[in-house]
């Protein structure tokens, strides 16, 4: 039994996302799974873990702040199962897949592939991240992929407290790859085993969620999207995807 771990902020939240996200594990999620939600709890879920968070504002960069915050409330429950799996409510399984796949060791680039032009905030915390490891002597890849991903509770608690990954606002996956296998070569994205709808644009990375997306998304494993990638083409495939109820649907 593996447990799926959703960190969920309703008023981010822009359409059914999280409905959508759990009928693609339960269809596709080749494991018997958990699911345990930390932050904000929809009206009409059921059949899940819940461990109530209060949105963390008022602080600089309070988004990573608040994730990390409910990630360690999440590792540090005396429920939870050792190895889990973090999802997004943006993030949905395409094909059956096991948790030995969504363990694979991935990433975007690494320091050769920054853009050191982009002022973004959460780009920003990806630099100081990077160089976090690289300071340490690791290799220092990205691997903020937005796939789903495998990780240990009490790896993951003894890197965050490594790094301070909160107070320095760190993002936790490059922390964790980095620092627990050194010795790996990663998995490098391509665009056959994972989609990204991000913005509605055709990019080195990303792709435009217009146009005929059975055929763009034939023999994808994930699907991922953020608002600006959310159109109402999107939408339309992800009901056409998966129109049953999961078990986690009142």
């Amino acid at each position: 039994m593996i447990d799926i771990y959703y960190p969920f902020f309703q008023r981010s939240s822009v359409w059914n996302e999280l409905r959508y996200s759990l009928r693609s594990l339960e269809s596709y999620l080749q494991e018997d799974f958990r699911v345990w939600i930390v932050g904000d709890r929809p009206d009409w879920i059921s059949n899940i873990h819940y461990i109530p968070q209060t949105r963390c504002v008022g602080m600089k960069e309070n988004q990573t702040f608040d994730a990390i915050t409910k990630l360690m409330l999440f590792c540090e429950h005396s429920g939870t199962n050792p190895f889990f799996i973090r999802m997004y409510d943006d993030i949905y399984l395409m094909e059956p897949v096991t948790v030995q796949e969504i363990g694979k060791f991935k990433a975007m680039y690494d320091w050769q592939g920054v853009n050191h032009h982009n002022y973004d905030t959460w780009y920003q915390q990806l630099i100081r991240t990077m160089t976090a490891v690289i300071q340490k002597g690791y290799h220092g890849w990205n691997t903020e992929t937005h796939f789903p991903e495998l990780f240990n509770k009490e790896l993951m608690l003894a890197i965050i407290g490594e790094y301070n990954a909160l107070e320095n606002r760190y993002l936790t996956s490059t922390l964790y790859h980095n620092t627990l296998f050194p010795d790996l070569t990663p998995e490098i994205f391509k665009k056959d085993y994972g989609i990204q709808f991000f913005n509605n644009q055709d990019s080195q990375f990303y792709t435009s969620s217009e146009g005929d997306l059975h055929a763009k998304c034939a023999g994808k494993k994930y699907l991922v999207h953020n608002d600006g990638g959310l159109n109402d083409n999107l939408k339309r495939f992800l009901e056409q995807k998966f129109p049953t109820k999961s078990r986690f649907e009142i």
